[in-house]
């Protein structure tokens, strides 16, 4: 009887051992995000115009985006999305190239149906697709999934990043458009 109720013990401790470990979980998430249009000379003759700031809102390593933009030309291939990530100190006062990230065949992603940011260009209207038509396009229920960055050892430092669409007809490349943030990582205690 008395080994029988000491395994009662031992057990029901250990749940709540691993029940306490659970409810102090703790997790990566990004925080302090912000993004905006590029400050340049191009910026008013960017292809895509945002009026005034990019409207978003950030929870759960989700990034939901709201309002419009105007598409001013047709945009098509050949189309080129560069990614330059700068590595900084969270106060700022240093940063460092970290990486450059190039990718082509851009309307390739935009127009597969069952991509991985199909879900996401789907929640325009009217419905994006390439070659991309001049004209008002509204975000409803845009969401993105940041958690996939969650993975990777960022924590710690604020991260500044560009990313820019450019066109390459006859042999010129032609900025598109250009989005400028940062954002930084951190592990917060979930309850």
């Amino acid at each position: 009887m008395f080994l029988k109720l000491h395994s009662s013990i031992l057990v029901s401790f250990i749940l709540l051992l691993c029940i306490q470990i659970i409810s102090n979980a703790r997790v990566k998430e990004f925080f302090d995000i912000e993004m905006a249009t590029c400050t340049n000379p191009n910026t008013e003759k960017f292809l895509i115009q945002f009026p005034g700031a990019i409207n978003h809102t950030f929870k759960d390593n989700m990034v939901s985006l709201h309002g419009n933009f105007t598409v001013t030309e047709v945009i098509q291939e050949p189309l080129e999305f560069i990614v330059v990530a700068h590595r900084c100190t969270m106060n700022m006062k240093t940063c460092e190239p970290f990486n450059t990230i190039a990718l082509s065949r851009i309307c390739t992603y935009i127009n597969d149906e069952n991509g991985m940011l199909a879900s996401f260009f789907r929640t325009m209207e009217p419905n994006l697709r390439c070659p991309i038509r001049p004209g008002l396009y509204r975000f409803v229920n845009s969401t993105m999934n940041l958690k996939f960055f969650t993975a990777f050892p960022i924590e710690g430092y604020r991260w500044q990043a560009s990313l820019k669409l450019y066109s390459k007809e006859k042999g010129i490349k032609r900025e598109l458009y250009c989005l400028s943030g940062h954002a930084s990582m951190k592990w917060v205690k979930k309850a």
